[in-house]
């Protein structure tokens, strides 16, 4: 979706929105010289340590480290995905989102299937309203008419074509149908996708109803599937959906916790009884999409899986995903249920018992160092070291810091040995692995930005420097020099620009992180130094630049390659560099 809105466009929002003004929307400001101070709203703050700075375009928390533009704060304030945060500041500034012709008849079709989604939805809670079978269903299941309506509850009919009569008279409607899941094609003839089942509408961050999931609950549809899903559609992405989010967001946000089940009726039956902070996947394993959606509502995530083999399997996956994206205030613990389900043991042993169980989670460095033991004989001591290099190699996908050294401390612990030897095995492990470059390949030769690094580092501070730039560093191969060239060119095509654009105009995600990262770190040089301190690294790097096209020359002179024109460059480069 992102990619659908003009580049330039995302570029000149960030560039003309004031920043200030859509963070001060939404949190008091307080005025400190030319920036502001607030109480960072993304951890538990006391003081203002969140810094918003209008003349760059960007904020930035010193004690959580949140940072971004004003796209990125909507998109972690208000819950937002990229293309809304994009339209809320361009209804700010009164601009109009453009389009293509092919994306507005997208956005049309878009509006028929939400609309239709919307109107089949109603028609299912009717059909429950009138079905004395399902109703008995739901309450045997300790549901309520209350919840019923918070979760708009439906019954699908026990027939072939109930909907396609109802909602698909036309060709038309037959295709929408089928575009939004709701009917399948066999033959040149159409049938119902859901038939006697329990309905769940599915929806978007917005409350908008992007597809269905089904639950058979006649003793009679024995060989179906106890679930079936909407088939993915324009709406319906089942890796990215979580279902209860919307329901539940503003309970996870004000708890800061939220508690991953396997089904739609587990998610219920918790609501129900006081945990209205539980989300499922959509028959998916648990993914880094999940992941990431939920950290940016609360600090913590509580897997609950069944105690079966299947449930190790998904918590031991949903373990590895989390271990790179666990940071400063993100936490994820593990809950697996030996005898019920969550809807099961809730119902049998209510609220409290529940609270227990999530209370006694395990953290992150027991539920994997528990792991590592189930996989190893660890009452010998070949057993202990597998486990311990097993340990190892899943603590190493945590990123660098304290929280990474506590664990490694964890399973120094566990199996008997030091911390030291530990990493010791891990440095030697990995002491031929790659770096990788902002791309994600490995360059072949891996070169530190020094000079480089730091041009960009006083552009970003200081844009207005690259007018005077006119070096086009056609030879020099150093890694990130066509990252320099870039900004210089995009700071002489835009007045005044500022760093959050800048950063804005590169894709690559890890691009984009070290562009924040340097524009956040002090400079340690005398603003009105700057200027002079900017030439210098210009002018040594034209004269690698120069060295390297005399090289060149020189090598081409040898194979008698010269026109008049490389000759006489030869000749100029010759006498000025000695």
């Amino acid at each position: 979706m992102p990619g659908r809105i003009p580049s330039a466009f995302i570029k000149k929002l960030i560039q003309d929105v004031d920043i200030s003004e859509v963070i001060g929307r939404r949190l008091d400001l307080v005025t400190a010289g030319n920036e502001f101070r607030a109480i960072c709203p993304f951890h538990s703050d006391t003081k203002p340590s969140l810094t918003i700075v209008p003349e760059k375009g960007f904020y930035h928390c010193f004690s959580c480290e949140a940072n971004g533009n004003a796209i990125t704060f909507l998109i972690e304030y208000d819950k937002l995905e990229y293309p809304e945060a994009i339209e809320e500041i361009a209804n700010m500034l009164g601009y109009e989102v453009p389009k293509t012709k092919e994306n507005k008849a997208k956005t049309q079709e878009i509006k028929y299937l939400k609309d239709l989604l919307f109107n089949v939805s109603n028609y299912y809670q009717e059909n429950l309203m009138d079905s004395d079978v399902a109703i008995k269903y739901l309450k045997s299941r300790g549901m309520d008419g209350e919840t019923a309506k918070h979760f708009t509850l439906g019954f699908s009919n026990n027939s072939w074509d109930d909907i396609l009569k109802k909602f698909g008279e036309t060709e038309k409607e037959k295709k929408l149908l089928l575009s939004c899941g709701l009917l399948k094609q066999k033959d040149k003839r159409y049938y119902d996708t859901f038939r006697n089942r329990i309905m769940f509408p599915i929806r978007n961050n917005k409350g908008e109803i992007v597809g269905f999931g089904g639950r058979k609950f006649d003793p009679e549809q024995k060989k179906e599937a106890k679930y079936i899903n909407s088939n993915e559609t324009l709406l319906f992405k089942k890796k990215e959906l979580l279902y209860g989010l919307y329901e539940s967001k503003k309970s996870i946000a004000k708890q800061n916790k939220a508690i991953i089940v396997e089904g739609f009726t587990d998610v219920i039956a918790l609501h129900q009884n006081k945990i209205d902070y539980a989300l499922a996947t959509m028959g998916v394993a648990t993914n880094v999409s999940h992941i990431n959606k939920i950290f940016r509502i609360s600090d913590q995530i509580i897997f609950c899986f069944d105690g079966d083999n299947a449930g190790k399997k998904a918590a031991k996956k949903a373990m590895e995903l989390c271990l790179p994206l666990l940071r400063k205030n993100k936490e994820a613990r593990f809950l697996l249920l030996e005898d019920n389900d969550p809807d099961e043991f809730i119902r049998e042993n209510g609220y409290q018992a529940f609270e227990k169980l999530i209370k006694e989670a395990q953290s992150m460095d027991e539920f994997l160092i528990s792991q590592c033991n189930q996989e190893s004989d660890i009452t010998s001591n070949i057993g202990k070291a597998n486990a311990a290099e097993n340990a190892m190699t899943l603590a190493n996908k945590i990123n660098d810091g304290i929280y990474k050294d506590l664990v490694i401390k964890s399973i120094a612990k566990e199996y008997d040995t030091t911390e030291e030897k530990l990493i010791k095995y891990y440095v030697s492990d990995n002491k031929n692995s790659s770096n990788k470059s902002f791309s994600g390949t490995t360059p072949k030769k891996i070169k530190r930005p020094g000079l480089i690094n730091q041009a960009i580092h006083i552009l970003l501070h200081k844009p207005e420097l690259a007018r005077k730039i006119s070096n086009q560093f056609k030879f020099i191969d150093r890694n990130m020099i066509d990252i320099l060239i870039e900004i210089i060119e995009l700071i002489n095509k835009i007045d005044n620009i500022k760093p959050a654009t800048i950063i804005e105009h590169f894709s690559n995600p890890k691009l984009k992180n070290y562009l924040s990262k340097l524009v956040r770190k002090q400079i340690l040089i005398n603003d009105n130094e700057l200027g002079s301190e900017l030439d210098d690294i210009i002018k040594r790097l034209d004269l690698e630049d120069q060295r390297k096209e005399l090289a060149s020359l020189i090598s081409k002179a040898k194979e008698s390659n010269l026109n008049d024109k490389d000759q006489s460059r030869l000749k100029e480069l010759s006498r000025k560099i000695k």
